[in-house]
């Protein structure tokens, strides 16, 4: 199950617009392979970043789900036409769907599906204490 559909896809996009990206062949009609690969990649990043704290592919689709794959679905079709720079609010619409989907992965946005619990790895470094010293003080007076 896709989280978001072509029919989707139609109610935000023009049918002009929609012919722009995906008619390769110059036949004027839009061509419904490449909305198909456009929102499995979609479909795959949002996999991708829910893997850690849902079990993937959601079973239920939440709306924020939906808008989110409409939103990088839209960004793969521009992106392949190499339009990204004619149209910047489809640029910024990725941006804010990736860091949505971060937050959904970090627990800040809650869907309401079974959550995993699995934490997401700090990154980076950190400092911890050692439970138990290596040279406490009765090593140190030897020295």
């Amino acid at each position: 199950m896709s989280y978001c559909t072509a029919a989707d896809l139609t109610e935000r996009m023009s049918n002009d617009e929609l012919i722009q990206l995906t008619d390769d062949s110059g036949s004027g009609s839009v061509n419904p392979d490449v909305i198909l690969s456009a929102i499995a990649a979609a479909q795959d990043i949002v996999d991708g970043y829910l893997r850690g704290r849902y079990s993937v592919p959601l079973a239920t689709t939440p709306v924020v789900v939906k808008n989110l794959a409409l939103d990088l679905t839209a960004y793969r079709l521009y992106k392949r036409r190499n339009q990204l720079s004619v149209n910047d609010a489809i640029e910024s619409l990725y941006k804010n769907a990736v860091s949505a989907l971060k937050d959904i992965a970090a627990g800040i946005i809650k869907l309401e599906l079974p959550d995993t619990g699995a934490q997401i790895p700090l990154r980076g470094f950190y400092y911890t204490t050692p439970k138990r010293k290596l040279f406490g003080d009765a090593e140190l007076e030897k020295f």
